[in-house]
């Protein structure tokens, strides 16, 4: 790996600062070492404490990191790898080097962000879950940030229908959080992909999570919001992808509930682009929708077809009814079967509402 040598920085950990100087300046790790410590000091403005670390970062005993990733079975991506997504690099700070575990060629092709509340509603359950298989379906990569709720729904949701999914995590690599996520961070190093700027050990601080957001909005084309407070975490995630100049969209939400406010509010001020299906996503980048199978494999009987074309949106019983001229009690004994058949669920207030 071509960064391997640049890594004996990393291991004395000197400021990013001064490792963005350097690698400006210097092609080759060992062309450091050709100047003078004064010019360092005086041509490139480094601190006399940070040139000792660079100096002593010689010392340093790679075949012991090298050992320590490869039995967490974690792989460095150096940012001038052939790898190192454009996307990435072109942020304001990109990182330096990025630890992984998984299949790293999936960083390429069309790759959507995915981020909202860490306690959805069965509203933003059904909505996360809706979209991501639609993504996945026209062969967009998603990309999240492994927490609780919308980011669990996305990654989860990404892997049971075939697709792949990136997440970037605030800890280190063997530092599972939250816990609660401990089979699906195996699942993502096996099927998809796992990364973080951190090194190993690392404990999930509260502030490695906004670094790591720019990190989710720097490797995908657009970011997603699917629920949201006022002043949740991912308004800053959409704040950083503005900032950034990528997409942001967001899935309208009921008025009354404050965790659709963020998203809502959003859309009102015109920062996010309003999403209720993958099209919204798709005709913004001029990307193909493919031909969708799933009504296909649904299997549906006459009257079912018949109902569920009706719950294109949420409905109460009286409103299936006016829809469909049929009889309460054979609309109740076909929405009993929807459900067993997983097609179909019911939502609070007795309304029912697709799930496929």
């Amino acid at each position: 790996m071509r960064g391997l040598e640049w890594y004996r920085l990393k291991v004395v950990d000197i400021k990013d600062r001064t490792f963005r100087i350097l690698l400006k300046f210097f092609e080759e790790y060992e062309d450091i070492f050709k100047v003078d410590k004064r010019v360092l000091q005086d041509s490139y403005k480094l601190e006399i404490e940070e040139i000792e670390k660079i100096w002593d970062s010689q010392k340093v005993d790679l075949k012991e990191e090298i050992e320590k990733l490869k039995e967490n079975r974690v792989s460095l991506l150096f940012i001038k790898d052939g790898d190192y997504p454009e996307e990435l690099k072109n942020i304001a700070k990109p990182p330096i080097f990025m630890y992984y575990r998984g299949d790293i060629s999936i960083l390429k092709g069309k790759k959507i962000g995915v981020v909202g509340t860490r306690r959805p509603t069965s509203y933003g359950k059904i909505a996360c879950e809706k979209l991501v298989r639609e993504l996945v379906e026209n062969g967009v990569t998603t990309v999240s940030g492994l927490a609780s709720g919308i980011d669990r729904i996305c990654h989860q949701k990404t892997l049971e229908n075939g697709g792949k999914s990136i997440a970037i995590v605030g800890s280190g690599l063997d530092v599972v959080y939250p816990k609660e996520n401990e089979r699906l961070w195996q699942e993502l190093g096996e099927k998809g992909l796992i990364m973080s700027e951190y090194p190993l050990g690392t404990l999930p601080y509260a502030y490695n999570f906004p670094m790591r957001n720019r990190v989710i909005v720097g490797i995908s084309q657009g970011i997603t919001v699917v629920e949201s407070k006022i002043k949740g975490g991912s308004l800053i995630t959409a704040e950083l992808a503005l900032e950034e100049g990528r997409e942001v969209f967001a899935i309208p939400g009921e008025i009354f509930s404050p965790v659709s406010e963020g998203c809502n509010n959003l859309i009102k001020n015109s920062s996010a682009k309003l999403v209720t299906s993958v099209e919204d996503i798709l005709d913004e980048f001029n990307w193909k929708k493919r031909a969708s199978e799933e009504k296909k494999k649904l299997n549906l009987t006459e009257y079912e077809e018949k109902i569920y074309n009706v719950l294109e949106r949420e409905k109460n019983l009286d409103e299936i009814i006016m829809a469909t001229l049929m009889k309460p009690g054979e609309i109740l004994s076909i929405l009993m079967d929807l459900e067993v058949k997983k097609v179909v669920m019911s939502v609070p207030g007795g309304k029912y509402r697709r799930k496929i």
